[in-house]
């Protein structure tokens, strides 16, 4: 019996010491599976000189460098960033916001390249959520999802939101040759002194600049570079994230169940500059602009909804609405187009006349349109269509328009925009450049 039971307590310690060897063995290549897994992912630079830093943080010190295009192999990744083994020995963190991926998928995160200044960084998905932050051209994005119009990215280690309209992604439109028989159509011009190149790259010769308003035919498209043909024939390229093409703007500015001409059931935004504690400025007499842009904005909205429009106020009384909400009330009405009125001020007295603005390419020929109307309608001088980099306009995905409807400061024209005479004249040419651009 005794030495029964010694076999079994050897017995069972025999087993024990086979399940811990097992379960080791099994530790083991878990640990050595994640490390593998882990390793075969890396990380391409997507930016020039990226700091990599001690720890997954951006007040972390910096502990070397790398050029854009580098590769490293990720160890693991923390907080949106990454851990990577450093060529020397060592490891650091790198921003998951500056990278792109080098090799395997990452999740499901994209890179794109932001193609606007000044882009605003939220951290909700809305217009009327916190800024936190800005991007610029050429600003290179991880997106991790998307909602609301609103790509997720991770900004300074937090998690933000930017619009999805000022996001060019790496790779969009390539073809399998790098090269795209994309043809047909036009590239808008936004912003002002636009590289226009004598081949697809950054380090090519620039041909000329382009200015904002201008458009020049696609005639193909190489990587992320539009090719296209100048006014004086020959050929030139132009970064696909610097300007709009066509077929974006067809999406945004003329929704299908919209696409009839004319004003009838189509949805306009007006937006009555200033209100409320907001004065904005005054003519000799104090008349405020506040009560100049309301005037306007009323008179157009009688004569658009008796034309069938349906119009919607951004302000329908003296009071203040943030800048937030005029744009939001377009984006998320889906408008057809939205008018910002206001009146213009100056420190020299004789500055005079009428401007119409816009930011975006998709928004020129609304804003062209009216200004055309309203130079051929009024006797004030008409100083053009121009770039503007206004709130209301910048942070809008819909066709819009900021219009500047006469000098306040100036003593002779202060006094006639605020006559009945000149209120009907200008809203009607308000009216007759938006019914133009619906044609």
């Amino acid at each position: 019996m005794l030495k029964w039971s010694l076999n079994w307590k050897k017995a069972v310690v025999m087993i024990k010491k086979s399940i811990f060897c097992l379960v080791s063995l099994l530790i083991v290549f878990l640990l050595t599976n994640h490390i593998t897994t882990a390793a075969a992912s890396t990380i391409q630079i997507a930016v020039h000189k990226a700091n990599i830093r001690s720890e997954p943080i951006n007040t972390a010190s910096v502990i070397a460098q790398a050029d854009r295009n580098e590769k490293f192999q990720v160890l693991q990744e923390k907080f949106g960033w990454y851990e990577v083994q450093l060529p020397g020995g060592g490891t650091g963190w790198i921003a998951g916001y500056i990278v792109g991926n080098g090799g395997q998928n990452i999740g499901d995160a994209k890179l794109g390249t932001i193609s606007a200044n000044h882009v605003h960084v939220r951290n909700n998905p809305s217009l009327s959520a916190n800024i936190i932050g800005k991007l610029h051209t050429g600003d290179q994005v991880t997106v991790i999802n998307e909602s609301n119009g609103f790509a997720n990215i991770t900004y300074r280690n937090q998690n933000a939101w930017i619009s999805q309209q000022y996001i060019r992604y790496s790779g969009e439109a390539k073809a399998d040759k790098g090269e795209s028989s994309r043809a047909g159509g036009f590239a808008y011009i936004s912003t002002d002194q636009t590289n226009l190149r004598a081949s697809a790259g950054t380090s090519a010769p620039v041909i000329t600049k382009g200015s904002p308003g201008e458009r020049y035919p696609i005639i193909g498209q190489e990587g992320d570079w539009y090719k296209i043909t100048l006014a004086s024939g020959r050929e030139a390229y132009v970064a696909s994230w610097v300007v709009s093409s066509n077929k974006n703007t067809a999406s945004k500015a003329m929704p299908a169940e919209n696409a009839a001409a004319g004003l009838s059931g189509k949805t306009i935004v007006l937006d009555a500059g200033h209100g409320g504690y907001d004065p904005g400025t005054a003519n000799g007499a104090g008349i405020p602009e506040k009560q100049l842009t309301m005037q306007t904005t009323k008179r157009l909205q009688q004569k658009l909804s008796a034309a069938g429009a349906n119009v919607i106020l951004t302000r329908s009384e003296d009071q203040y609405v943030n800048l937030d909400s005029r744009a939001s009330a377009a984006n998320s009405n889906n408008a057809d187009a939205f008018i910002s009125i206001h009146y213009d001020s100056s420190t020299k007295p004789d500055a005079n006349g009428v401007t119409t603005y816009y930011h975006h390419g998709y928004q020129y020929d609304l804003a062209s349109n009216v200004n055309q109307v309203l130079d051929s309608s009024l006797s004030l001088n008409n100083r053009g269509t121009r770039f503007g980099d206004y709130h209301v306009i910048r942070e809008n995905s819909r066709p819009a328009a900021l219009l500047e409807l006469g000098y306040l400061s100036n003593p002779h024209e202060g006094q006639y925009v605020t006559t009945d005479s000149y209120q009907e004249l200008v809203s009607n040419s308000i009216y007759n450049g938006l019914e133009s651009y619906f044609k």
